[in-house]
Protein backbone atom coordinates (compact mmCIF):
# COMPACT_ATOMS: atom_id res chain seq x y z
CA UNK A 1 0.00 0.00 0.00
CA UNK A 2 1.30 3.17 -0.83
CA UNK A 3 2.34 6.06 1.97
CA UNK A 4 -0.59 8.36 1.79
CA UNK A 5 1.62 11.34 2.31
CA UNK A 6 2.62 10.30 -0.80
CA UNK A 7 -0.79 10.24 -2.30
CA UNK A 8 -2.34 13.67 -4.07
CA UNK A 9 -5.78 13.06 -3.11
CA UNK A 10 -6.66 11.02 0.20
CA UNK A 11 -9.72 9.18 0.21
CA UNK A 12 -12.10 9.04 3.17
CA UNK A 13 -13.98 6.21 4.15
CA UNK A 14 -17.77 6.82 3.75
CA UNK A 15 -20.36 5.54 6.17
CA UNK A 16 -23.39 5.20 5.78
CA UNK A 17 -26.23 6.71 7.91
CA UNK A 18 -28.70 4.03 6.96
CA UNK A 19 -27.51 0.76 9.17
CA UNK A 20 -30.04 -1.55 6.40
CA UNK A 21 -28.36 -3.87 4.02
CA UNK A 22 -27.22 -1.61 0.81
CA UNK A 23 -29.78 -4.37 -1.12
CA UNK A 24 -32.70 -3.28 0.71
CA UNK A 25 -34.06 0.09 -0.14
CA UNK A 26 -36.74 2.41 1.16
CA UNK A 27 -40.90 0.76 0.11
CA UNK A 28 -41.70 1.99 -2.94
CA UNK A 29 -45.23 4.03 -2.87
CA UNK A 30 -48.12 1.97 -4.37
CA UNK A 31 -48.17 2.90 -8.36
CA UNK A 32 -51.42 4.76 -8.29
CA UNK A 33 -50.79 6.38 -4.92
CA UNK A 34 -47.41 7.91 -6.78
CA UNK A 35 -49.84 8.68 -9.68
CA UNK A 36 -52.37 10.84 -7.91
CA UNK A 37 -48.96 12.37 -6.18
CA UNK A 38 -47.72 13.75 -9.72
CA UNK A 39 -50.96 14.64 -10.85
CA UNK A 40 -51.50 16.94 -7.37
CA UNK A 41 -48.13 18.49 -8.45
CA UNK A 42 -48.67 18.84 -11.61
CA UNK A 43 -51.93 21.01 -10.85
CA UNK A 44 -49.96 22.95 -8.05
CA UNK A 45 -47.10 23.89 -10.74
CA UNK A 46 -49.71 25.09 -13.15
CA UNK A 47 -51.25 27.76 -10.49
CA UNK A 48 -48.12 28.78 -8.94
CA UNK A 49 -45.64 27.98 -11.46
CA UNK A 50 -44.20 31.16 -13.81
CA UNK A 51 -45.75 32.19 -17.34
CA UNK A 52 -48.81 31.17 -18.39
CA UNK A 53 -51.57 29.00 -16.42
CA UNK A 54 -51.11 25.38 -17.19
CA UNK A 55 -54.92 24.73 -15.94
CA UNK A 56 -57.53 23.39 -18.02
CA UNK A 57 -60.96 25.17 -18.39
CA UNK A 58 -62.38 22.51 -16.04
CA UNK A 59 -59.91 22.99 -13.47
CA UNK A 60 -59.73 26.36 -12.81
CA UNK A 61 -63.65 26.51 -12.91
CA UNK A 62 -63.37 24.13 -10.06
CA UNK A 63 -60.69 26.18 -8.32
CA UNK A 64 -62.67 29.44 -8.65
CA UNK A 65 -66.26 27.81 -7.34
CA UNK A 66 -64.26 26.32 -4.69
CA UNK A 67 -62.84 29.57 -3.77
CA UNK A 68 -65.71 31.46 -3.64
CA UNK A 69 -67.14 32.81 -0.18
CA UNK A 70 -70.41 31.41 1.20
CA UNK A 71 -73.26 33.72 2.75
CA UNK A 72 -71.88 32.72 5.91
CA UNK A 73 -68.19 33.86 5.15
CA UNK A 74 -69.45 37.38 3.73
CA UNK A 75 -71.65 37.85 6.74
CA UNK A 76 -68.85 36.86 9.41
CA UNK A 77 -66.31 38.80 7.44
CA UNK A 78 -68.93 42.36 7.34
CA UNK A 79 -68.90 41.72 11.33
CA UNK A 80 -64.83 41.01 12.13
CA UNK A 81 -63.06 42.05 9.69
CA UNK A 82 -60.94 45.82 10.42
CA UNK A 83 -60.08 47.06 6.88
CA UNK A 84 -56.88 48.89 7.27
CA UNK A 85 -55.74 51.92 4.81
CA UNK A 86 -52.89 52.76 4.79
CA UNK A 87 -52.03 56.67 4.70
CA UNK A 88 -55.59 57.08 3.78
CA UNK A 89 -57.51 60.78 5.43
CA UNK A 90 -61.36 60.51 5.35
CA UNK A 91 -62.58 63.23 3.92
CA UNK A 92 -64.63 63.75 6.98
CA UNK A 93 -63.46 65.66 10.24
CA UNK A 94 -61.42 63.05 12.33
CA UNK A 95 -62.03 62.49 16.04
CA UNK A 96 -60.70 64.75 18.20
CA UNK A 97 -57.03 63.91 19.26
CA UNK A 98 -56.45 62.57 15.90
CA UNK A 99 -54.34 63.88 13.11
CA UNK A 100 -53.93 63.30 9.38
CA UNK A 101 -50.42 61.38 8.63
CA UNK A 102 -47.68 64.04 7.38
CA UNK A 103 -46.96 63.16 3.67
CA UNK A 104 -44.30 64.81 1.45
CA UNK A 105 -45.64 66.52 -1.65
CA UNK A 106 -45.58 64.52 -4.61
CA UNK A 107 -45.93 61.03 -2.73
CA UNK A 108 -49.37 59.15 -2.08
CA UNK A 109 -51.73 56.57 -3.34
CA UNK A 110 -53.69 56.65 -6.15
Amino acid sequence: MADESSSHHRHRERRRRDRRPADVGPEAPRPEAASEARDADKVLRGLVGAGPSMLSLDAAMRARDASRPTDEDLADAEQNLTIVRRQYVPTETLPPGIRPANRPQGSGGS
